[in-house]
């Protein structure tokens, strides 16, 4: 008896040490395939949008809509590589897809295809009204789509959606600011732009101005580059661009501009937009009652609020 409890407890630390090893042989990991349909989704991505570049979404929502009533039937999500459409039923439909990225363009009032909108927030109602700028957001709209009844040794088949922006982009080069390596804050409002797009025809609905506050230095070449999304601009009507600029100085810069000519140019394919603005921008002078901020957090006191 002494002799088995002695090699139980001799082969017992080697019985452990195998144990992963026995797992690893014992178990193999089989991949999940989905049931292959004969109904499946492709997406079209059409990404020229010349400025502000947006990533290609991870996810697609494509919505099905009723195309009598424009209301909601159901809905389901694809990578951008498509993928295969389960228990959907033969009919006529109207379908609307859209990337999930994050983005100042939302997706609104999904449930109805008639109020089914891309807009952005409302940073000033009165006394004009003032949203802010989109960016780019990839939708396809495909009405009317019919899906057909398909028997087993019919050819699957396939729902292709184009996909593109409905914003349009454009780039605002000034020149002639002196001390460019000073300014503090960029802002552009543009005024007579689109408000919101209908996704049902991607039409656009409504005319205000956008808020643009991206913006790129070359102090060494003295260029200020503004690059800009909007849902689209007024084919009637001035179009004016009002460039406010703050100095570290704290001291305020501001110009407007009529830009109608530049925009509605036939010949602007690349959307450029030129401005000159003649003026000086100023560092801010330390002084004894405006002390710089690295001095104010070296002796300012920190208190702990619970």
């Amino acid at each position: 008896m002494r002799l088995r409890f002695v090699a139980f407890i001799l082969t017992a630390p080697l019985v452990l040490l195998c144990l992963p090893f026995l797992f690893l042989v014992s178990c193999t990991r089989d991949p999940i395939y989905d049931e292959v349909s004969q109904y499946r989704v492709s997406f079209d991505m059409n990404r020229n949008a010349l400025y502000c570049q947006e990533k290609d979404p991870e996810l697609i929502q494509v919505m099905f809509y009723d195309i009598q009533s424009g209301k909601k039937l159901r809905e389901v999500y694809l990578g951008t590589e498509g993928g295969y459409l389960y228990d959907i039923q033969p009919g006529d439909y109207a379908v609307v897809a859209f990337g999930m990225e994050a983005s100042r363009t939302e997706i609104e009032y999904t449930k109805d295809l008639n109020l089914l909108r891309a807009q952005t927030k409302v940073l000033q109602k009165s006394p004009e009204k003032i949203i802010n700028s989109p960016q780019h957001r990839l939708v396809g709209t495909v009405i009317p789509v019919t899906i057909p009844y398909l028997s087993e040794a019919d050819e699957p088949f396939v729902l292709k959606i184009p996909m593109r922006s409905p914003c349009d982009s454009w780039k605002v080069t000034v020149t002639g600011i002196k001390g460019l390596q000073f300014a503090s804050s960029v802002n552009l409002y543009l005024s007579n732009q689109v408000c919101e797009v209908s996704l049902k025809d991607l039409k656009g609905e409504g005319f205000c101005s956008i808020n643009v506050k991206d913006y790129q230095i070359s102090a060494s070449e003295g260029l200020l580059e503004i690059p800009f999304c909007t849902f689209g601009m007024s084919p009637e009507g001035s179009i004016t661009a009002r460039l406010v600029i703050e100095a570290q100085d704290r001291q305020f810069h501001s110009q407007i501009y009529d830009i109608s000519s530049q925009v509605r140019n036939p010949d602007n394919t690349q959307h450029c937009i030129l401005l000159d603005f003649q003026t000086e921008l100023l560092p801010l002078v330390q002084g004894g009652l405006d002390p710089l901020t690295d001095e104010w957090d070296e002796h300012r006191e920190h208190i702990d609020v619970l």
